[in-house]
């Protein structure tokens, strides 16, 4: 198995890391999972935020994030770019809480 080529952080991924950042979230950009990464992670809750774009692979996704969860017990949260826009902050946030609040009690 070969693991994936690391790419440059879009915008999408330093969007959402300054949205984490000004909420006090600590997470890191681009972690590593051997043999996958993730697009952000959230150490404290075990959330891995996958940021969609147009030429993502369902099977593979899905491939990835049960590995994410099966060898790591990582949930994966994905979320189109699409949504990763300034106009819906306030959404991704609110969801976002939502998630941090269940994985905190889990």
């Amino acid at each position: 198995m070969f693991s994936e080529p690391r790419k440059r952080d879009t915008k999408e991924q330093l969007l959402v890391s300054k949205w984490l950042n000004e909420i006090g979230l600590e997470h890191s950009l681009e972690e590593e999972f051997p043999p996958y990464w993730a697009d952000i992670y959230i150490h404290d809750i075990k959330l891995a935020i996958e940021l969609d774009g147009a030429f993502h692979l369902k099977k593979r996704d899905a491939k990835r994030d049960s590995h994410f969860l099966e060898e790591y017990g990582v949930t994966t949260w994905r979320i189109e770019n699409e949504m990763v826009k300034v106009r819906n902050k306030d959404n991704f946030i609110k969801e976002l809480m939502i998630l941090v609040e269940e994985r905190s009690n889990a």
